[in-house]
């Protein structure tokens, strides 16, 4: 796959997630009643707890940093350094940035879990091309961490277009201070970023979390199904051994994956039971975070 097929590629799963409508009214059925998606239910479940926590350790981890913001910049004017951040911390749950962050998020998925095959296939397109021309150079090293870091960038671009901070960093560059750019770029995303998981992605990972839980007993019938189904189709004389295979390997993971259901489904449910009081919390930690931050930068436009 070539890099003239691969922008493309990335840039039509992120429209694919901007052209999706968000409405009250469920436009799709739930998938519980699908062998492949109950299979898969329990990991999803894992999932979903899963990144509320790291996502959650990853907020206040840069909430630790808020503090040392201002100390990294040398003479800036500071009114604006204020208005960057306070235009950072909107646009963290602005539906322009939010929607930006869905899609790059959901490419990075991409990228991240098709990462080897694409390097793969990008390098060998390379090290052919090379050869054809009689060049003996190895290829796929640099040719894989070039598209890494080029994808890496171009979303981070693609967010940083939506974001209203970045926008002002650009009118204002010389009060600013352009040796100051680089660092209230960073700082800029790093609020946006946590203003969005304290006070958007909390609320979707409880939403998120509710629908799956739900599915529950939904999702063991469908299992109930799928083995018996698969127990038949393995027991079936007319059937060829690679069908019979397959259905004995359809079984064995729709079984381990009725182990893991209620398990899975009942931590889930802790979490719920508190995911309001940890969301609250974190906001909280947050408010005050921010507010210091505000407050200092001010403090260092009022002694300049």
């Amino acid at each position: 796959m070539s890099r003239r097929v691969l922008f493309p590629l990335l840039l039509s799963l992120s429209l694919g997630v901007a052209c999706q409508k968000q409405e009250n009214t469920a436009l799709t059925t739930p998938s519980s009643g699908e062998g492949a998606y109950a299979t898969r239910y329990p990991d999803e479940l894992a999932r979903v707890k899963n990144r509320f926590a790291e996502r959650e350790g990853q907020a206040r981890r840069t909430l630790g940093t808020f503090a040392s913001y201002p100390d990294e910049l040398d003479k800036p004017s500071w009114p604006d350094v204020v208005a960057v951040y306070k235009a950072a911390d909107a646009a963290g749950h602005g539906d322009e940035y939010v929607t930006r962050l869905h899609e790059t998020t959901t490419v990075q998925s991409f990228f991240t879990e098709e990462k080897d095959e694409l390097n793969k296939k990008v390098g060998g397109a390379a090290q052919y091309t090379a050869k054809q021309k009689g060049c003996t150079a190895e290829l796929y090293g640099p040719t894989a961490a070039a598209l890494d870091k080029t994808v890496e960038k171009q979303l981070e671009k693609r967010l940083r277009e939506r974001n209203e901070a970045h926008h002002y960093i650009d009118d204002h560059e010389d009060a600013l201070g352009k040796p100051n750019r680089e660092k209230l770029e960073k700082q800029a995303d790093d609020i946006s970023l946590t203003s969005y998981l304290v006070k958007v992605g909390g609320a979707e990972a409880k939403r998120e979390l509710s629908e799956l839980v739900a599915r529950a007993d939904e999702v063991k019938k469908t299992l109930d199904r799928t083995i018996e189904e698969a127990k038949q189709k393995a027991a079936d004389a007319k059937a060829s051994e690679g069908d019979k295979k397959k259905a004995t390997a359809r079984a064995e993971a729709a079984e381990k994956a009725k182990a893991r259901v209620d398990s899975e489904a009942s931590e889930a449910q802790k979490l719920l039971d508190e995911i309001d009081k940890r969301n609250q919390t974190l906001a909280d930690e947050y408010e005050k975070a921010f507010d210091a931050l505000v407050k200092k930068a001010e403090g260092k436009g009022g002694s300049a």
